[in-house]
């Protein structure tokens, strides 16, 4: 009985053996969407904070970044909070009248 006739939808397969991924992709009726289970997939998923680089400490096996953006986002942050305790925001052109 394929996973369709039981009202499988799709499937998730998280950090499977390429081979392994490929084998429930061609064998089920259902979609498969991989998070580090290789190309056979029908679909993949990426974490963004993983793919945009928001955390350098941790990097799992499957993780391609596209950016490393911890540090901007940590700088920009900064000047966010340095700019409400001097009060230079919400100036006016940052709040309605």
């Amino acid at each position: 009985m394929g996973a369709g006739a039981i009202g499988s939808f799709y499937g998730a397969l998280l950090s499977s053996a390429r081979g392994l991924a490929k084998l429930v992709t061609e064998s089920v009726g259902a979609i498969t969407i991989g998070i580090g289970a290789g190309i056979h997939c029908d679909g993949q998923v990426l974490v963004i904070n993983d793919m945009l680089g928001m955390d350098t400490s941790f990097k799992p096996k499957h993780v391609k970044r596209y950016a490393c953006l911890a540090e901007t986002v940590r700088e920009d942050a900064n000047k966010f909070i340095e700019d409400v305790r001097n009060g230079r925001f919400p100036d006016d052109a940052h709040s309605f009248h």
